[in-house]
């Protein structure tokens, strides 16, 4: 099932494992360390569901540990790592040792200019601008 939005969370379904309320691991130079997961965007709304984000989607945030100029900013990032295993088409389950995001802005520029650890193919596939700082596309 392919989807294209502005915000989409993917190109190809992929299950979600990072909800509302989740710290996520800033995997840039940008200054932020940690980041609390506050709202996901094109997440649609149901009564009593929880928003739900997978790599490649974006999602707002809010600092929680890094530069003291940086904490208590609300923040837009991309998740680029996921702990929860997913199906890809061919078969195959793949899971991170991390849960991890990079800041962007809305556009979907990168606010650091390096991404350190390995990226998930999906959210390389929807947003060059990280496929192109990655260093490892897994």
């Amino acid at each position: 099932r392919r989807v294209r939005k502005k915000f989409s969370k993917s190109k190809y379904k992929v299950t979600l494992g990072i909800f509302i309320q989740t710290t996520l691991k800033c995997s840039d130079n940008s200054g932020a360390k940690i980041i609390s997961v506050i709202g996901v965007f094109k997440s649609g709304s149901r009564l009593n569901r929880i928003p739900g984000a997978c790599p490649g989607s974006m999602i707002v945030g809010t600092v929680k540990k890094g530069k003291t100029k940086m904490r208590k900013t609300i923040v837009s990032a991309i998740i680029i790592r996921q702990r929860k295993a997913w199906r890809r088409a061919d078969g195959t389950h793949i899971c991170f040792e991390d849960n991890a995001c990079v800041l962007v802005t809305l556009k979907g520029d990168l606010k650091g200019n390096s991404i350190v650890g390995p990226v998930a193919k999906e959210s390389a596939l929807v947003w060059p601008r990280i496929s192109t700082a990655a260093r490892g596309i897994f």
